[in-house]
């Protein structure tokens, strides 16, 4: 591994290979690149805040976002959209047309100011091209010209830089489909590319890229080069399907951005820059001192949803309201009282302002500001490193900091394999790291960069097997409950939950918290409840069937806008019940996600003894289902009717 502008020592294949750190020079060559909206440049490494423009018909904003942007905007803060985010919000084609009219600077200038920050707008294409069948015909976007579609909005609308069009590899997805999007991803680069290349006042180009491994990606970066290298004279690369390996395999996110840094040609390293798409928090230090200069965080809005409190020294999440005082003194936190906070959501008012004269969407978006604030010092403190000529040592101390925190260690042990320099340096780094006794053979203040195994050599990184491969190919056709299906014997009630990620459905986090919960409340009659899972693909999936191939391989994400799905799963639900209702006692839904909701609200129009919960839902999101008040309500509700 290298950072940009870093020649490597020339070894034989029997030696390690020693890697100089980045310096300031090499690592500030984003800051050079002049966008097409006068002189503004970027410090790197950068975090962008994901945000929110369209949320309605007017710049005039909605709930959280007005104050959110407002904020962005008067302070000239980079920010990054997605040009489809409209589709979480109730638009139609007509309020799209009228927003393309203006630029989105010129939408939003005299709500908030001459707003002078680099305007990033991202394709959408996770939300479009991930699995969601989605029509959206009504807007102007079309399957056959989709990419050419995407980019006259994002010219439209204006951004400095722009996405390309790309089709997300979720993990393990089957080689043959992986490498079919990675062809379409690429064809849509080099559609943009042609379309930008030796136009004036266009925008700056940040070309979408993926791959399965980091030879795989480095393969697609290098085509990237030999074919759109030779049009545009500089462009970005901007790294996707980091997501869903956030977290669960840290090490494969250094393993594909390692891949990206590696293909970069040594002539063209000072301007190019790199993104890593949906990448925040406590692992982007270490992928800034890669040679990765920005990255883009929505984990600042989402924890304020929880009124969860980013702390300023373990960014830990601080429940706000069971909170004495505010243990942070940034700006966010010097403009308001946390009593003034704590009073205004301890109010029962909704879409009305509080006692305080504030609204509590505007707190909402105070602590959404105040996290972001505290993952953005984060860079600052890497940055100053960077400047300084001194960046191992800014990642050495933010390793001391944070070598507990989720991902770092697993970061680290794998950086540590590639860079020896480093690995070398924090042998020297005191912190005590608790080992069993048994284990204790080496220095027991000395930081433990590897898992500890005597069989295995020190550069060995243990796994967990490797989950089954999954496929984007399955359609509805693929599984739907057999026609002599009968329920099993003994089963009184029918409960019917949503699908999830994680496959056999029963291993999930949703679905073993269900479980548990129903198993402390009825100890003795949990076993008469049958759960039929209601997938966004197939509809309802008894729990027998849960463990078939086109159940456990299958990826799809029901979206709320695919209204011809939502019906396809209703009528099938709805058929289920009307065919089996007899059977069960009781039958209830329980859903808090809209697209699955409004599956459940359907089946429940149709069929009398099937009955939808929670009954009183304010926000219709996954978190919801996590919470006590509603579970106990199924609870209570499964009480009344399972005797």
């Amino acid at each position: 591994m290298h950072t940009h502008g870093n020649a490597r020592d020339t070894k034989t294949d029997s030696e390690p290979t020693i890697f100089r750190t980045v310096t300031a020079t090499e690592h500030g060559r984003i800051g050079e690149l002049q966008f097409r909206k006068g002189n503004r440049k970027l410090e790197t490494p950068i975090l962008y805040p994901v945000i929110n423009f369209l949320t309605g018909t007017s710049a005039r904003g909605g709930g959280v976002w007005k104050y959110i942007l407002r904020n962005f905007m008067q302070r000239d803060t980079p920010t990054l959209s997605q040009v489809l985010h409209f589709l979480d919000f109730n638009f139609t084609g007509k309020y799209l047309a009228n927003w393309r009219k203006k630029s989105m600077r010129e939408h939003y200038l005299e709500q908030n100011g001459d707003y002078q920050g680099v305007l990033f707008l991202d394709s959408g294409g996770f939300k479009l091209l991930y699995n969601t069948g989605l029509d959206l015909s009504q807007f102007g976007i079309h399957k056959e010209t989709e990419a050419d579609d995407i980019l006259e909005i994002q010219l439209d609308f204006e951004g400095d830089i722009v996405a390309s069009l790309d089709y997300p590899i979720p993990p393990n997805l089957a080689r043959a489909e992986a490498e079919q999007r990675m062809e379409k991803s690429f064809a849509n680069a080099l559609s943009v590319a042609q379309r930008l290349s030796g136009e004036t006042d266009m925008p700056y180009l940040y070309v979408c890229c993926h791959g399965q491994s980091g030879p795989d990606i480095q393969g697609y970066v290098n085509n990237v080069f030999e074919q759109i290298g030779e049009l545009l004279p500089s462009f970005g690369l901007a790294v996707g399907s980091l997501v869903p390996l956030r977290g669960k395999n840290d090490s494969a996110v250094l393993e594909l951005l390692n891949g990206v840094v590696e293909a970069i040609p040594a002539a063209r390293r000072d301007n190019i820059p790199i993104h890593a798409f949906g990448v925040s928090g406590i692992l982007t230090p270490i992928l800034a001192y890669m040679g990765v200069d920005s990255f883009d965080s929505s984990s600042y809005v989402q924890a304020s949803r929880s009124l969860a409190y980013s702390h300023p020294e373990t960014l830990k999440k601080l429940k706000i309201m069971e909170m004495d005082a505010f243990p942070c003194e940034c700006y966010v936190c010097q403009s308001i009282t946390l009593d003034e906070i704590q009073q205004g959501f301890m109010e029962e008012k909704s879409y009305q302002a509080t006692s305080t004269g504030k609204f509590k969407s505007e707190y909402y978006a105070l602590i959404s500001l105040h996290n972001f604030e505290m993952e953005t010092q984060l860079l600052v403190d890497m940055r100053e490193a960077i400047q300084a000529d001194d960046a191992i040592e800014g990642l050495t101390r933010h390793i001391e900091r944070f070598q507990r925190g989720r991902g770092v260690r697993d970061a680290i042990q794998w950086l540590s394999t590639k860079d020896f320099e480093l690995a070398t340096r924090l042998t020297r780094t005191l912190v005590q790291v608790p080992m069993a006794a048994e284990k204790t053979t080496r220095n027991p203040n000395q930081l433990e960069l590897f898992p500890y195994d005597t069989a295995a050599s020190p550069t060995t990184l243990i796994r967990e097997d490797e989950e089954p491969t999954i496929s984007l190919d399955y359609t509805p056709d693929d599984f739907s409950v057999p026609a002599d299906y009968q329920p099993p014997a003994g089963m009184e009630m029918l409960l019917v939950i949503p699908c999830a990620g994680q496959k056999p459905y029963s291993l999930s986090r949703t679905h073993t918290l269900m479980a548990k919960k129903l198993q402390e409340a009825f100890p003795e009659k949990h076993q008469r409840i049958h759960k039929v899972t209601l997938s966004g693909l197939y509809g309802p999936v008894p729990e027998e069937f849960e463990e078939e191939e086109a159940l456990v391989r299958y990826d799809f994400q029901l979206a709320a806008q695919n209204t011809a799905q939502i019906q396809l799963c209703a009528t099938r639900l709805s058929d289920y019940l009307q065919k089996y209702g007899e059977r069960y006692v009781f039958a209830v839904g329980y859903a808090t996600s809209r697209a699955y909701r409004e599956v459940l609200a359907i089946a429940e129009k149709r069929c009398a003894n099937f009955v939808l919960l929670p009954k009183e839902l304010k926000q219709q999101r996954l978190s919801e289902f996590f919470r006590h008040v509603h579970l106990n309500a199924l609870v209570e509700e499964v009480k009344e009717n399972l005797e």
